[in-house]
């Protein structure tokens, strides 16, 4: 009957490991099927890092405290040094893993490294209180180990994909098509609710002549420079991309116009203050001009389109009169 259970449990785990669209969903929802398998023991999930540096939790199950660090360097476990399950059956006599805590130290311990096409994606910890609890779940811990690689393995290489169609490929920044797509969401938004939407378009000053002074590969740091910086300036709820060559976007959900207009300007200042220099040479003061479009939907309908031509109507005016300065479009 218990093994009988274990595998419609494990059933249950698979399908959905396979219905998941990210890591993250994963970790949200694989708790109770794994505690249902593992009811007197306690454990976690560890992921590597996309670095592989680190391994972090993402499932957590059993009486806290926890008996292992939620998160430790892959040369802290003995079954990631070894390449194979290390069982510590007296945890007072073993050698242990560095990321055991000693401080509340179980009776056994073991570690299952979770592998999928010759590359470690995690490892599944478990450690019991009950001296031979592991040895009747061992099998069982490898079992779930293998189909949680494969799963994991398949997931971050499907983010992968996605990132990728996604992403600019020169800066990181979302691409000219995702934008588009998330400004008609957003515009939706604001109209429903309604609620203030901000645009940033801003374009770097005299491109063109930087790039015959010191070539393509000098252009392409500067572009990659700036797609680091941008975000760094703006909320996890903002948007930043790369419009068309050397221009950007920013896109402020729920942003009045007083905070668009000083997130453009202190953009512009930070970007004049970057001081970058390419192969010991400096590119000399960056600076960039910006359009400010900024909409108030219940007093507007418009389409993407429309909102981002008032924001390029307000660069080529910044343009037109010198650059290194934000205008604004009404």
């Amino acid at each position: 009957m218990h093994i009988n259970l274990n595998i419609r449990v494990l059933e249950q785990l698979i399908d959905l490991l396979q219905s998941c669209f990210s890591v993250a969903e994963v970790s949200k929802t694989i708790e109770p099927l794994v505690q249902r398998l593992f009811p007197h023991e306690a454990g976690a999930i560890y992921v590597m890092t996309s670095s592989n540096s680190l391994l972090e939790a993402i499932a957590t199950w059993g009486p806290a405290p926890l008996t292992s660090d939620p998160i430790f360097t892959p040369n802290e476990c003995l079954a990631l040094q070894r390449g194979q399950s290390y069982l510590a059956d007296d945890t007072h006599h073993c050698l242990l893993c560095q990321h055991i805590r000693t401080n509340v130290l179980p009776v056994e311990t073991f570690c299952v490294p979770m592998m999928a096409h010759g590359e470690t994606v995690g490892v599944l910890s478990v450690s019991s209180l009950k001296r031979g609890q592991i040895s009747e779940t061992r099998h069982l811990a490898e079992k779930v180990a293998k189909h949680l690689g494969l799963a994991l393995a398949n997931l971050k290489l499907r983010e992968t994909l996605k990132n990728q169609s996604l992403r600019d490929p020169l800066t990181k920044l979302y691409n000219r098509s995702y934008l588009e797509e998330s400004l008609e969401r957003e515009i939706r938004k604001a109209e429903r609710r309604p609620q203030p939407l901000g645009i940033i378009l801003l374009h770097i000053d005299r491109f063109g002549s930087l790039q015959q002074r010191f070539g393509q590969a000098a252009s392409d740091f500067l572009l990659r420079e700036i797609g680091l910086f941008l975000p760094t300036q703006i909320r996890s709820s903002d948007i930043a991309c790369r419009y068309s060559g050397e221009e950007f976007l920013l896109l402020l959900p729920e942003a009045p116009l007083s905070v668009t207009q000083q997130r453009a300007e202190q953009v512009r200042q930070g970007i004049k203050q970057l001081n970058l220099q390419y192969r010991g040479k400096p590119l000399g003061p960056i600076t960039i001009s910006g359009g400010v479009a900024n909409f108030n939907f219940s007093e507007h309908r418009l389409s993407a389109k429309e909102a981002i031509q008032i924001a390029h109507t307000a660069l080529n005016h910044a343009q037109e009169v010198g650059g290194d300065r934000i205008v604004t479009g009404c």
